[in-house]
């Protein structure tokens, strides 16, 4: 008899391979094999690779957000660590999950398109909220450009190997929280 498999280690493992292989290339077959799992097993915890999709971006975000220092407290530190935590993950897996997902879904799969809308709709959420603690000018729109410069960033990541890019980005977005809430 095989062993129960964590619903959370299904999840990381499909985390994994959609980074790897996009959600075209990704198959649950894979993802079982990966788990130690018949693929009718896996179709019972996941009704379908779309339905992956939602817990995988939702276990990111947690995992991005978790215990960072309140923004009302010390904005500066909430906007550093957020920062350092997505270039890190950046610099350890070479792309961003829910970016690499964002050119995968498609409308044949709604629920997946939703939810990398609302990945990224959060992530811009909270950058803007740390940065508005700080009364940055505009901070919806810097938060906005700050998030696609570190993910453009992961273009030259994956086609070049070129973490300059990122490193680039990274200090400009540090220098945001340097500047001690004074307008831009």
């Amino acid at each position: 008899m095989r062993e129960a498999v964590p619903i959370r280690r299904i999840v990381v493992e499909a985390r994994e391979l959609f980074r790897e292989h996009g959600y075209e290339g990704a198959s649950m077959r894979d993802l079982a094999d990966r788990v130690g799992l018949r693929p009718q097993s896996l179709y019972t915890r996941f009704p379908s690779k779309e339905s992956l999709v939602r817990e995988v971006l939702a276990m990111t975000l947690d995992d991005t957000l978790a215990d960072l220092p309140d923004p009302a407290t010390d904005w500066c530190a909430a906007w550093r660590t957020l920062i350092e935590r997505i270039a890190g993950t950046f610099e350890a897996r070479g792309r961003c999950v829910g970016l690499h997902l964002a050119y995968g879904v498609t409308a044949r799969t709604p629920d997946a398109q939703d939810a990398v809308r609302a990945f990224f709709a959060r992530l811009r959420d909270t950058m803007t909220g740390i940065l508005d603690a700080g009364t940055i000018s505009e901070p919806a729109s810097v938060a906005a450009d700050i998030l696609a410069q570190l993910e453009g960033a992961t273009l030259w990541i994956t086609t070049e190997s070129d973490m300059e890019p990122l490193r680039h980005a990274v200090e400009r977005a540090l220098r945001i929280g340097d500047q001690e809430g004074r307008p831009m």
